[in-house]
């Protein structure tokens, strides 16, 4: 909630009220591709298929079938994005360099992120600032990389629920 100052007149005074204002953070359809985690009702969800209004994802049941559980985006969060999530997507945080990196082949580094959670060149130039979300995290990385970033829902279930626990 943040707080917003209404001003008013009356008889040539000013007053301020403050007004309770909500914070949406609903997903656009826009910014959702498939294979995108996302919080639905507080648990962790992968979309399987997106429309301008809603998003579905795939529940794996006993017996090898498939439930489709569809979800209007009012009611989709983003994953916020910290410190443990980074590093359940496979980042190691280097103390001496002071960011994020993704070494996945050999000593190459995929991807450099700082602290502030902007991605950042070899220079540590950024190349786009502060990221806020695990979704923004995933576009951001198929779009510079031409691939999906390997994830491990368990272990990134763990992480959520301790960001819930702590909000």
């Amino acid at each position: 909630m943040l707080l917003k100052k209404l001003s008013w007149s009356w008889k040539g005074r000013s007053f301020f009220e403050p007004q309770k204002i909500k914070i949406n953070n609903m997903i656009s359809c826009y910014e959702l591709r498939i294979g995108n985690y996302v919080l639905v009702d507080e648990n962790l969800e992968q979309v399987s298929a997106i429309s301008r209004t809603t998003a579905s994802s795939l529940e794996a049941v006993e017996n090898d079938e498939q439930v489709v559980s569809e979800h209007s985006l009012d009611n989709i969060e983003p994953v916020p994005l910290t410190d443990d999530i980074i590093s359940q997507c496979g980042f190691v945080f280097h103390d001496y360099f002071k960011f994020w990196q993704l070494i996945t082949t050999g000593i190459r580094s995929e991807m450099n992120i700082s602290p502030d959670y902007e991605v950042i060149d070899f220079m540590r130039k950024p190349i786009l600032k502060k990221l806020t979300s695990l979704h923004q995290l995933q576009n951001i990385y198929f779009m510079l990389k031409g691939r999906e970033l390997r994830l491990d829902k368990k272990q990134l279930q763990v992480g959520i629920i301790k960001v819930i626990r702590c909000n």
